[in-house]
Order: structure tokens, then C-alpha cells, then sequence
């Protein structure tokens, strides 16, 4: 990928920062058989998301999320619908994410976070991310 590109990408993210809030949700994971995907936990951005950490706390369908990015903490919230991950519009911008495996996949976005569509996070081992 082309650096402009690249560029790009992380300062869309990084715009998508502002404002943003740090306190810690609790994290829960549900897994019942035939319930959603269960993503609670840390996730590790890979490529050109390799600066952000998601850090999920799940509750069945329902899950808050914390998008760390060099001590900025973004905020977000939505449901999981099967293996699909939704965020609630917040700032007029949405994510939706798809799990596969232990990747954590963005397979659509509107605003900023238009420019992360493709990129993907990975299940963390152990706990924390090694950047």
C-alpha cells in the first residue's frame, strides 16, 4: 500500500480520537451455544491498524468498547449480531466489523473511519499487544 495511503488511514483514525473519554467498562464475556460471536476481550491492531489496541467488554449482544490508540481512548458501542460487529452511529461515523477466527475484521465504515475499511484486528495472546 502506498504510504500517502497509509497516511492516510492512521490519520483517519486518529481524527477519529477527538473528544474522546477514558474510563475502563468491565470486562464480561457470554458464550452460550447459538449465541453471538463472543469478542470480549483485548484485540490487537495488525497492518496499519498496528497502533491500536480494541479492548472489548461483552455482554451477550450488547458490548462497550475502548479504541486505544498512544493513550487517546475512543469510546464505542453496539451489538453483535452472529459473526457480524456493529457500532452505534457515534459522531456520525458507524463500524462494522466481521469476526473470523481471531481476526476481528472491518468490512464497512462511513466518515473517518471510511479509509480503515479492510484493515483488522487480532485476538491478543496473553495480555496485552506488542507493538
Amino acid at each position: 500500500m502506498p504510504y500517502p495511503i497509509r497516511s492516510a488511514v492512521a490519520a483517519a483514525l486518529a481524527l477519529a480520537f477527538a473528544g474522546a473519554a477514558s474510563a475502563t467498562p468491565p470486562v464480561e464475556q457470554v458464550a452460550l451455544r447459538g449465541a453471538p460471536a463472543v469478542v470480549g476481550g483485548l484485540w490487537c491492531g495488525a497492518g496499519l491498524l498496528r497502533e491500536f489496541t480494541l479492548e472489548v467488554a461483552q455482554q451477550y449482544q450488547n458490548f462497550e468498547a475502548r479504541l486505544i490508540r498512544k493513550n487517546k481512548i475512543r469510546q464505542i458501542t453496539g451489538r453483535v449480531e452472529g459473526v457480524r460487529v456493529r457500532t452505534d452511529p457515534q459522531r456520525n461515523e458507524t463500524m462494522d466489523l466481521l469476526v473470523e477466527g481471531n481476526e476481528l475484521r472491518i468490512i464497512g465504515a462511513t466518515g473517518v473511519l471510511s479509509l480503515a475499511k479492510g484493515q483488522f484486528f487480532t485476538r491478543a495472546i496473553g495480555a496485552s499487544c506488542t507493538h
